[in-house]
């Protein structure tokens, strides 16, 4: 983990909009219930993006467009490391990651 990663993980709603998309991809919008400042989502998505621990996905639902984040395995990495560092509980991982 770099130390930009490692600046932005620390800043406000970091690791808790990560481990949200660590559970599925989401919308920005889906991210509101994490983190209700849009300015805020923007900036950390867009951090997240330049520094490859987030990729957008588009993606056709009932014939609109939609944006989808979602963590690349670098993200994954760095999401477990970030738990560790700043000693916060993990989450169990579903039976199907354990397959």
């Amino acid at each position: 983990m770099t130390k930009e990663m490692l600046r932005i993980l620390s800043k406000s709603h970091g690791v808790k909009i990560l481990d949200s998309l660590n559970e599925e991809p989401q919308r920005f919008v889906d991210l509101e219930e994490i983190c209700n400042s849009s300015r805020t989502r923007t900036m950390r998505l867009k951090e997240f993006k330049s520094e490859g621990l987030v990729e957008a996905i588009p993606k056709m639902s009932c014939g609109r467009a939609y944006t989808f984040y979602r963590l690349t395995p670098t993200g994954k990495r760095a999401l477990e490391l970030a738990k560790m560092i700043f000693n916060l509980p993990k989450r169990k991982e579903s039976s199907a990651m354990e397959k």
